[in-house]
């Protein structure tokens, strides 16, 4: 009986070692795979918090990209409005009457241009002596000259329609001592080219005959406006 009982207690005990060592198995399986769990989530958390900061990234880029939009928008529309001129058709009427007024002396004579802009009289060089190529020496510096015109017509359209006839000498200017006949106009109204612009107009314009028969012509004509003060930027 002893034997019999001692063999239960060692069964017994064989069996609860057994039971403890399953479960501590199975604690650390469910451990295990509690861990792996947790790394997923953690993963997914990970995953998640990526997803978060690329679509934060995508909107801050996009308010960035709409911001730059707007700034650009509102460039255009700065950029239209600053387009429009503050002359009024009357100034820009005078302007375009007193700039064929040059012209139609200049197509007489070089000298006639330079005596329409009150630079020197027509006696002033009624004798001078010429150059081998034909030209007069004034005793007016060309800066003179080139600034007086500006205040009719900006630096590139003097450029390339009144240095013709001229030249500058150690800072003197000459003209050509020639001439033909000249030109009389009337400007009777101007309009503008289109609503595109309100720096180009169309001119009537009375190009006045020797016979003070007048003949209408339509021109086109362009300003600028030069420290605050209207000139001529092209005219046909």
């Amino acid at each position: 009986m002893k034997e019999t009982g001692s063999m239960k207690i060692r069964l017994l005990t064989f069996f609860l070692i057994l039971a403890v060592i399953v479960i501590g198995v199975m604690g650390y399986f469910i451990y295990k795979s509690s861990d792996e769990n947790k790394n997923e989530e953690n993963k997914v958390s990970e995953v998640n918090n990526e997803v978060e900061n690329i679509e934060s990234t995508t909107n801050s880029l996009q308010e960035k990209n709409d911001s730059v939009y707007n700034m650009v928008n509102l460039s255009e529309i700065n950029n239209v409005s600053s387009d429009s001129n503050n002359f009024s058709n009357n100034e820009i009427k005078n302007l375009l009457q007193k700039y064929l007024d040059l012209v139609g002396r200049r197509e007489g004579s070089p000298l006639g241009l330079l005596v329409k802009l009150d630079l020197c009289d027509y006696s002033d060089y009624n004798n001078a002596q010429k150059t081998s190529d034909n030209y007069v020496k004034t005793n007016i510096k060309y800066s003179e000259y080139k600034e007086k015109m500006l205040n009719y017509v900006t630096e590139e359209w003097f450029d390339e329609k009144f240095t013709n006839g001229y030249k500058e000498d150690d800072g003197v200017l000459y003209y050509f001592d020639g001439g033909a006949s000249g030109m009389e106009f009337e400007v009777k109204d101007i309009t503008k080219k289109d609503d595109y612009s309100d720096w180009s107009y169309i001119a009537e314009v009375y190009n006045i005959h020797f016979d003070a028969s007048k003949e209408l012509e339509n021109i086109e004509f362009h300003i600028a406006d030069n420290n605050g003060k209207c000139v001529i930027s092209y005219c046909d």
